[in-house]
């Protein structure tokens, strides 16, 4: 479910992977990119802040199946209302010092894990056993180092993997009134 309002601007912190392009194609493959160093931090934070403080962005554009950025950007314009979404978002205290509402999307381990199967062979070209792999290796023991902690920085916690329609309403009533103050 998603809330669409006009003054909305969505980050994804994936976007914001390290750039692994001098790597060899084998050599990114090998690296977790469920832990929070897989992340350009400072990039991030800066251009979460530039946005903040009313200014455009370059936003790269990241390359998931060749596992590097590319030479392209895209240019982001401020709104009054940034999202910053990503599973590790919470863990950076950076982020959630520039954070008005902090929301943990709490969503079952067997959804996350048929969302992932979904995603990586649909639009990144993996097989089945490496997305398997990868899951029992990095993706579930980082959700329990990093991610599950996280949790207790939210301001709201949405269960049910934000089908929950009563939580999804609360905030968005709460997002509009935030903007019209």
């Amino acid at each position: 479910m998603q809330v669409l309002i006009p003054e909305m601007l969505f980050i994804c912190n994936r976007i914001h992977t390290i750039n692994l392009s001098e790597l060899p194609m084998y050599e990114r493959g090998k690296r977790n990119f469920d832990h929070p160093d897989a992340f350009d931090t400072e990039l991030l934070h800066l251009q979460t802040k530039q946005l903040v403080e009313g200014r455009a962005i370059e936003q790269p554009i990241y390359d998931f199946k060749k596992h590097s950025r590319t030479t392209l950007t895209t240019r982001i314009e401020p709104k009054p209302l940034i999202i910053l979404e990503g599973i590790l978002v919470l863990h950076d205290p950076l982020l959630r010092d520039m954070m008005d509402i902090k929301v943990f999307v709490d969503t079952p381990s067997d959804i996350r894990l048929i969302r992932r199967v979904k995603r990586d062979i649909a639009e990144r070209g993996r097989e089945l056993e490496s997305v398997f792999h990868q899951y029992e290796n990095s993706v579930r023991p980082m959700h329990i180092q990093f991610v599950e902690p996280s949790k207790e920085f939210a301001d709201i916690i949405i269960p049910e993997g934000g089908m929950n329609t009563v939580a999804v309403d609360m905030l968005s009533t709460k997002i509009k009134a935030m903007l019209q103050e």
